[in-house]
């Protein structure tokens, strides 16, 4: 990453995530949607002046773990403020702000490596596809996580005391799991077939399968499975949480996780 990272930059942006996080925590759902909408696009854009410049300037693209975490809470981040405009943001949902500030810290002191010089715009796109995919699915991991916690409670009766008073209904919830499913299989396919092309015109074999490639296929083809069971035989609930779960943690192993034990345990 570029050197302001080192500068004043992404610590106003992470001081915005913490004020974010202090704010909806002290504050009810009226407070929330009339007030700090603004804080959070500004932090959003400062965060994305560390990110975009470089990523769309003509030199290299530098990337790992660190970047990669950054870029996807960013995202992650931006489609909730989306939808907080529509649906107040539950509370249990804010523990994102806190994840988001040590991500916009974390290129500073893990900056990567140079993945390519002078990439073509196509290869842009193709890994904004795939962080955009790995935002959307860790939004609904994290949707489906709240879902199979608000269930426990609705059990054991839990659900009128603390901050389950301000969750959604179930239904709700899972309409907007769906929602977010099928945005996050769409980029994903994206990926796939952006990276067919680009390795078509590498003069490579469309699907190189090497490590990568296997993940993310899997993942796709267990959305896929998912998106086709919920058409057909209504799954929902538990099960889709549990998809989706799942396809997460393939989608982390594709990349992130790989690029986090080759920078930190065997480079070190």
């Amino acid at each position: 990453m570029s050197s302001s990272l080192y500068g004043v930059a992404p610590w106003l942006a992470a001081a915005g995530y913490c004020g974010l996080f202090w704010a909806r925590h002290r504050s009810d759902g009226g407070a929330w949607r009339l007030g700090l909408h603004g804080l959070m696009g500004l932090t959003l854009v400062l965060q994305g002046s560390l990110l975009l410049p470089e990523w769309f300037s003509d030199g290299a693209i530098r990337f790992g773990f660190a970047p990669a975490v950054s870029w996807m809470l960013w995202l992650a981040v931006m489609l909730l403020w989306i939808e907080s405009w529509f649906h107040q943001i539950p509370r249990p949902a804010i523990s994102i702000f806190p994840l988001a500030a040590l991500a916009v810290l974390l290129p500073g002191w893990f900056p990567g490596v140079v993945l390519l010089e002078h990439p073509s715009l196509l290869f842009r796109g193709h890994i904004l596809f795939a962080m955009l995919a790995y935002s959307c699915f860790a939004i609904a991991s994290g949707q489906a996580l709240l879902m199979l916690a608000q269930e426990k409670a609705l059990h054991r009766a839990k659900l009128q005391e603390g901050w389950w008073t301000e969750m959604p209904p179930l239904l709700e919830m899972d309409q907007t799991l769906l929602r977010i499913t099928m945005v996050g299989f769409g980029l994903l396919t994206l990926t796939l077939a952006t990276g067919m092309v680009v390795n078509l015109n590498s003069g490579l074999d469309p699907l190189r399968f090497d490590h990568k490639t296997l993940f993310t296929v899997l993942t796709w083809l267990m959305v896929g499975v998912f998106l086709a069971g919920r058409g057909r035989m209504g799954w929902r609930g538990r099960v889709a949480a549990r998809f989706v779960l799942g396809g997460f943690a393939m989608l982390l192993l594709a990349y992130v996780g790989s690029r986090f034990v080759l920078e930190i345990f065997i480079t070190s």
